[in-house]
């Protein structure tokens, strides 16, 4: 019974032990569960068709954002999973709260509803690429009446979508929006300017340009669905990091020297090649024609000398000549025989200068031909063109002083500028060329009703102003004119 009672003591001794040693392990596995919770990966979701901001390589998401996050993953000390996806089905995801982050996205109104947005990501640049073949894309004014390629759901589309002359044609990849661009399926293209650059680069298509200024200058970000605060907090302190200590731009420059070493490798090898050959070839071939000709130049230099610089002057005339007559044709619109659009902004900036120094007011015309694309679509692009022509007439019939100036400054739209004109005068006669206008019907046979809206400003030039103010004031009161019924003349005045 003795022996019994130890062995009975022994054992619970031992269980006890047990029980102390869970209970000391406890916050330990509790505390543990709790770290492995918060370091729940972040999946974060990004276009996959836009190199080198992000694309997929051996179905791995791979590109400079993709970098970026994983950096900003570390500074925050969170595992990061990156998809790269369908641009929509990555947005309607993360709506839907089975994703948590997107990647590389611009603001606009629609998305703000429903998305927080961080701090900026990336300098965003949307530019119009364009055949060289069509110059006179410039502008998203310039896009008017044609057939423009923007990726499904991107920013591109948000920026076209507002104007209902422009035709927008969905492109897989900035890869199939330059096939459709050089093949003339589509007029321009409205993407990103660096993911431009880099698949032009890549793909070796020539002929095709980025247009000068871009239609937008703003930032990209990283974006969660609202209400999701804290995740937002966390992202922008991880984004702050690796700007202050310098990640950011290191990863940055790593991407710009890929790309220039990937777009530039086979162009400067057989741009060495031929220049070495040529230039080896001009020196052989001087070498060869003065050791030849060195004794007979020295004979007859004197006579030649008077010869040539005769000859020389003519020339210059002649170049002179030729330059004046090619500048006059460089500003003239070849359909409507009126100024272009270059045409157009040289004289507005000399009319500016004369009438600041004068300080005289100058008038701005802005026209919109009504109706062009059904006259196009019913009696054929012949007759469009005629009833354009006929439109130039009309406008120049209006303005009959040597210092006004009618232009056609994009398809369907003309500006007349007016020297020392105000408002009053300006109304006039645009009133006059609406009218006439109005009574002319026929182009080459076809019985076509003519009209037209018209914005009318004028102001004196200040100091401190710039032309583009008066052409804002003419544009803003061409716009009433159309929402109000069209073919009407209205006065920025009136606003």
């Amino acid at each position: 019974m003795g022996g019994a009672g130890i062995g009975e003591t022994k054992w619970v001794r031992h269980v006890l032990g047990v029980c102390l040693v869970l209970i000391m392990l406890s916050p330990i596995c509790t505390g543990g569960c709790a770290l492995a919770q918060e370091r729940e990966p972040i999946l974060c979701l990004v276009n996959g068709r836009i190199p080198p901001i992000s694309y997929i390589e051996n179905g791995i998401a791979k590109g400079v954002v993709v970098d970026i996050v994983q950096a900003i993953g570390e500074k925050i000390e969170r595992p990061i999973e990156v998809r790269a996806m369908d641009w929509p089905e990555a947005q309607a995801q993360v709506l839907a709260g089975d994703a948590d982050v997107l990647l590389h996205i611009n603001r606009n109104e629609d998305r703000e509803r429903n998305l927080s947005f961080s701090r900026p990501l990336l300098p965003s640049e949307f530019v119009i690429l364009r055949r060289n073949g069509n110059p006179e894309i410039q502008q998203l004014v310039d896009l008017a009446g044609k057939r423009v390629g923007v990726e499904p759901g991107g920013h591109a589309h948000s920026l076209l979508k507002e104007s209902d002359s422009i035709e927008t044609v969905f492109t897989l990849s900035p890869a199939e929006g330059l096939r459709l661009l050089k093949t003339g399926d589509v007029d321009a293209l409205v993407m990103d300017r660096w993911i431009g650059e880099y698949e032009l680069a890549k793909s070796g298509i020539s002929g095709v340009q980025i247009a000068r200024d871009p239609l937008e200058k703003s930032s990209t970000h990283m974006a969660v669905r609202k209400g999701n605060a804290e995740l937002l907090a966390l992202i922008d302190r991880g984004l702050e990091e690796i700007a202050n200590d310098g990640t950011l731009d290191q990863i940055l420059n790593d991407w710009r020297g890929k790309n220039v070493v990937y777009m530039t490798q086979e162009q400067i090898t057989r741009v060495i090649t031929g220049t070495v050959a040529a230039l080896l070839l001009v020196l052989l071939s001087i070498a060869l024609y003065f050791i030849v000709k060195l004794r007979r130049l020295n004979r007859v230099l004197d006579a030649r000398v008077a010869q040539r610089t005769k000859e020389l002057a003519m020339a210059n005339e002649r170049l002179r000549k030729a330059n004046m007559a090619l500048e006059e044709m460089s500003t003239l619109d070849p359909l409507t025989q009126t100024l272009n659009r270059r045409g157009f902004d040289q004289f507005l900036q000399k009319a500016w200068r004369v009438c600041r120094r004068m300080q005289l007011p100058l008038a701005l015309i802005m026209i919109d031909v009504d109706g062009l694309k059904a006259v196009n679509d019913s009696h054929g692009h012949l007759s469009g063109d005629e009833h354009l022509r006929e439109v130039g007439r009309l406008l120049n019939n209006a303005t009959t002083r040597s210092t006004d100036a009618v232009a056609r400054i994009g398809g369907d739209e003309f500006a007349c500028v007016l020297f020392d004109t105000a408002e009053d005068g300006a109304f006039a006669v645009a009133e006059a060329a609406r009218r006439q206008m109005a009574e002319s019907k026929i182009v080459e046979g076809a019985n076509i009703d003519f009209s037209a809206s018209f914005g009318v400003a004028s102001l004196i030039p200040d100091p401190d102003m710039v032309s583009n103010e008066l052409i804002a004031l003419a544009d803003r009161a061409l716009y009433k004119a159309k929402a109000s019924g069209r073919n009407k003349v209205v006065r920025a005045s009136e606003l």
